[in-house]
Parts: structure tokens; C-alpha cells; sequence
């Protein structure tokens, strides 16, 4: 009575490309999800499927590495009936698992009873939960060999090939056994694979918190996880917006286009990364980031499908030949070819795509996009296209907690301004030496100059960079989005000297709200720098930081942005 589970699993996700190979608790998500396997007594072998291809070499080097069963499919990639069936006729076992490889919290308790179960009932082709069962199980599937003989030849669409049991719930041709739960799992009922950037959030806190107290050898109780999920909010709220994609329906597609390099800065790819995630978890768009820029390796926040170009020629030609009906354009004007980006704007518009634009632009580009969403508190252009506020930050505020004595200085991604030659001399005479100091170093920024101090740190391009700012009494940065996010915060904030990089209106307009120190002057800089520490200034930083808080309840520029791409996309969209 051979039993076999068969690992579905393919780097090749639209969502989180990759995803099997994250870490959770230090060890990728593929290998956690293997160990919770060999804790099931009813299975004698664990097979990982995956397709031939070498963009899933790394899962084939990762089942060499650790003496894993790995059978590779050359045929359709999107054939998962096909590929798990040449698993089943090389095996040839009386029955199958199939566990889908993003879902690192499967119970080998209940895999065990579910296999008990079929194999007590021979002439049963699978199992069910019987009816007015809830249960927190996902990614799993019971068959016996006559079973998926049965399912596999039902299984003719494109559709019924690609999903596992799709035929079944189409045309009903297994004989299913009802069964009871192994075990109470009916008391949440919450997303436990992982899809999406906010599926691996949730699932790398929660590995973190179990093994924080637990042994190496040990497996994450999935029953453990339910009490979690019943007791915090806050880890519910990591991904319960997520929204479940059905094999059924389809989907519509976005395309992002950004740019990157060292005289523009992160900003635009940073903030496009976010929307790419933004409108994949709440809408289920499918989303093609698409970046100009030479590409780097080392932003761990981009997680989604994109695509790097070296020339504006080239990114827009690919956009233009996807043709798909919504364009998210976050460029900033004065760094792109305005010629050949509106001819493209042009040519999509004349087939019926939607156009937005995120932030700046010009008369040009107004006159052609649909919208312009611009996520600051602050905008001068008079078009009726465009809508702003302080409720338009694409960011999501951090929890305010009690502050480190700690002063964080972020310059921005490139340090366009060159403060790390010159400015932690400033502040290290006038920062007082109970204050330990954080440099944070951008992707594109030359290294700094930095006291030879202990109380300094030097960290580059720190995934966890809001966290840092909201545990950091006071934070020290340039123009950009790091400043709103050390406003929210509740962290005393400085606003270094802008130079060009911020219009005097806008400066005004951010002085006359009374949430942060501005700085104006390079001059005044040491000045500025001291008075955050003054008993004079203390007025001024409560008015701050009662300020900031209200600027944070207002902050849900993620909700409005889904709320226009979706009016957009279904062409209901009026203008503001």
C-alpha cells in the first residue's frame, strides 16, 4: 500500500518570483516545508516536482544539496496534471498526496489521519472534509491511484491541466469519502499559503515567533499558529487583504514603468515596487513592473516579476507590444526622452489602454494620461486630472513604539547631495554623547565619512528601514518619501537642506504644518542640528510629533490608489 506526496513547486511565480527559496527561520521555505513532511508516518516517499527549465535550476541544486527526490517535467511548464503524473507512473503508488510547495504550515497530524481514512475505504477515489467542517488547511489533495486515473482523464481544458482538481468541481467524477477533522482548526479561518510579498511577511513572523522559543528539530504547530491568529490582530493584519485567486476568473493586467540610477535615486522603483505589490494583493491584477536602470541585485523589498531594461527605447517598445489595458507611468519628467515617451503614451491611448501617472509630470503627459495620483501632501498643477493629499502616501505607517536614544541619519538612495563627505563631522560634535548614531548608506550612495566612534553604526541599504526610523528617537534625512515615513513614526524629524530637490512653496507649505525641523541652509546646518536637543525647542517638538500623529490617521493612499486603478480598469473613473 505504497503512498507517496508529491511537492508542486516552481520558481516561476507571477506574484513572488522565487518564493520557494525564501528564508523562514533561516532556512528556505521549500526545505521548512520538507521537514513538516517527514513527520507524516503514512508516506513513504516525498517527491519535489518541478519543470526542466533553468529558471528553476535553483530548486533542482537545492534537491541535490540536501539528498531530496526531484523529478524534472520537460513538457508543458503549465501542465501541473502531466507533471505530476510522470511522477505517479514512475512511482506507481496505491496512493497520492499532492502538497502544493507554498504552503509551509501543512499538518502532518492531519495528513496521516486523511490517508488513514482513504486507505480504510478502498474503493473510495478521495477524501472531503464532510460537510459543515471548517478547517485553516490548505494546499493539500487525497487520491488513490484509481482516483487520479479518473480525475487525470477529466482533466482536458488548459484550465483543468493547470489546477489540480479543477475538473472535478467542473463535472464531478470522483467518489469522495467524508471525513472528520484531526484535530479543532475551525476556530480562524486564515490565509496560511504564501503568494504574495504580504503571504511571506505573515509566514516569516510566524516562523520567527515559534522558533524564538523552540527547538530546531521541532515543526511550527499549526494549532499554535490558529491561537496566534485568534489573540493578535496585528499578525492577521499582515496579509488578510490578500485576495485569493480563482482558476475561473480572469484577471486583469498592468503594466509599471520606472526608472533607476544614481542621479535619480530609489525613489520611483521603491514606490513602484509598492504598488506592484499594492495592486497584486487587493486586486489580483497581474502586474509587470518594468525598470530602466542597470540592474542590481540587492533590493531585497523588490520581490515581484520585473523586468530591466538599459534603454527607454527598449521598455517602452516591450510595453507597447504586451498591450495590456492599464499603464502605471512613475517617471520623473526631467530624466526621460519626453519625445519618445509621449509617442508611446500616444500609441497605447489609441488602443483603448488605460494611462496613469504617479507624481510629477508635464503639460505633455497630462494632456495624455487619465489620471495622475500624486502621493504627497503638497501639489501646485491646477490639471482636473489630479488628485493629492496627505491621505496619498504610498506607505504603510509603522506602529508607533517606544524610542531607542538614537539618532538615524538617511540621506536617500544615491545621497545626491554628498552629505555623507561632509555632515557626520557636524553631527558628531553636536549630537550629545549619550545619543548612539545610525548611518544608513543608499544602494547608489558613495560610503560615508564616519567618526571613528563606537556609538556609530554603518548600515547599507537595511530592508528594515522603517522599523528603524519608528524605533529611533530622532531621524535625520533629506526630501522623500524616508521623511514622511520618520514623520509618522513618531521620531523627531529633520529636514536637511534641500537644495533643488524641493520648490519653496512646498518647503512653506511643510514648515506651516509644524511636523518636522527644517533646515535651510547649509550654513545653518550645525545650528539646526543643536536645536533638536535645546530645552528651548521643546514646545516645538510635542506640536511635531501631536501633528504627526494625526497626518497618520489619514494616511491610506494604498486604499485610494486600488480605488481609482479599479475605476480605471472598469472604465467608470470621473474625474476629481
Amino acid at each position: 500500500m505504497k503512498t507517496i506526496a508529491i511537492v508542486g513547486a516552481r520558481l516561476n511565480s507571477n506574484r513572488l518570483p522565487g518564493k520557494h527559496l525564501l528564508q523562514l527561520a533561516g532556512k528556505p521555505m521549500i526545505e521548512q516545508l520538507w521537514h513538516r513532511l517527514t513527520h507524516c508516518k503514512e508516506i513513504d516517499d516525498i517527491i519535489l516536482a518541478t519543470t526542466a527549465d533553468d529558471y528553476n535550476r535553483p530548486l533542482v541544486n537545492w534537491s541535490q544539496d540536501n539528498s531530496v527526490s526531484c523529478f524534472t517535467f520537460d513538457g508543458d511548464v503549465n501542465d501541473l496534471m502531466g507533471r505530476l503524473d510522470a511522477v505517479i507512473n514512475t512511482f506507481q503508488p496505491h496512493y497520492i498526496v499532492y502538497i502544493c510547495g507554498d504552503c509551509p504550515l501543512v499538518d502532518p497530524g492531519f495528513i496521516d489521519h486523511a490517508i488513514k481514512a482513504l486507505k480504510r475505504h478502498p474503493l473510495k477515489d478521495s477524501i472531503v472534509l464532510a460537510e459543515g467542517i471548517i478547517s485553516i488547511h490548505e494546499g493539500m489533495a487525497f487520491y488513490s491511484f484509481t482516483g487520479w486515473n479518473k480525475l487525470l482523464a477529466a482533466s482536458q481544458s488548459d484550465m483543468s491541466r493547470e489546477h489540480v482538481g479543477y475538473a472535478d468541481k467542473l463535472i464531478p467524477v470522483l467518489d469522495k469519502l467524508n471525513i472528520t477533522d484531526s484535530d479543532d482548526f475551525s476556530a480562524i479561518k486564515h490565509r496560511v499559503s504564501v503568494d504574495t510579498h504580504a503571504d511571506y511577511r505573515f509566514m516569516e513572523e510566524v516562523y520567527c515567533r515559534w522558533y524564538r522559543n523552540h527547538s530546531a528539530e521541532s515543526i511550527v504547530s499549526l494549532k499554535w499558529v490558529q491561537q496566534q491568529l485568534i489573540d493578535d490582530p496585528a499578525l492577521r493584519a499582515l496579509n488578510n487583504h490578500v485576495q485569493q485567486k480563482r482558476p475561473d476568473t480572469h484577471y486583469k493586467k498592468a503594466q509599471i514603468l520606472c526608472h533607476v540610477r544614481k542621479d535619480i535615486g530609489m525613489g520611483h522603483l521603491k514606490r513602484s515596487a509598492f504598488i506592484t505589490n499594492l495592486l497584486q494583493e487587493h486586486l489580483s491584477l497581474g502586474v509587470t513592473l518594468h525598470i530602466i536602470g542597470d540592474k542590481r541585485t540587492d533590493l531585497p523589498w523588490l520581490q515581484s516579476t520585473a523586468i530591466w531594461y538599459k534603454s527607454e527605447q527598449s521598455a517602452l517598445s516591450q510595453m507597447l507590444e504586451n498591450n495590456t489595458g492599464l499603464w502605471i507611468v512613475d517617471i520623473h519628467p526631467h530624466y526621460i526622452d519626453k519625445v519618445l515617451l509621449n509617442s508611446a503614451l500616444a500609441k497605447a491611448k489609441s488602443a483603448n489602454t488605460k494611462l496613469l501617472a504617479i507624481d510629477k509630470t508635464d503639460a505633455d503627459i497630462d494632456f495624455l494620461v487619465d489620471a495622475i495620483f500624486v502621493p504627497a501632501f503638497f501639489c501646485q498643477s491646477a490639471s482636473d486630472k489630479i488628485t493629492y493629499g496627505w491621505s496619498h502616501y504610498l506607505f504603510t505607517p509603522q506602529k508607533i513604539v517606544p524610542k531607542q536614544k538614537r539618532v538615524l541619519i538617511t540621506t536617500g538612495g544615491s545621497d545626491a547631495l554628498q552629505y555623507g563627505s561632509w555632515l557626520p563631522a557636524i553631527i558628531e560634535t553636536q549630537v550629545p554623547p549619550t545619543y548612539k548614531i545610525t548611518w544608513v548608506q543608499g544602494p547608489y550612495a558613495d560610503k560615508p565619512i564616519l567618526p571613528n566612534s563606537e556609538r556609530w553604526t554603518h548600515v547599507i541599504n537595511p530592508e528594515n528601514l522603517p522599523e528603524l526610523m519608528a524605533q529611533s528617537e530622532m531621524v535625520i534625512c533629506c526630501y522623500g518619501i524616508s521623511l514622511f515615513e520618520a514623520i509618522v513614526s513618531g521620531a523627531i524629524t529633520l529636514l536637511l537642506p534641500t537644495d533643488s530637490l524641493c520648490e519653496p512653496p512646498e518647503l512653506d507649505a511643510l514648515e506651516k504644518s509644524e511636523c518636522c525641523f527644517i533646515s535651510r541652509s547649509r550654513d545653518t546646518i550645525t545650528q539646526d542640528i543643536e536645536a533638536l536637543f535645546t530645552l528651548q525647542s521643546q514646545s516645538f517638538r510635542e506640536r511635531c510629533i501631536g501633528n504627526a500623529e494625526q497626518y497618520s490617521l489619514e494616511i491610506e493612499g494604498g486604499n485610494k490608489l486600488c480605488q481609482l486603478v479599479s475605476c480605471l480598469i472598469e472604465d467608470t473613473y470621473v474625474k476629481p
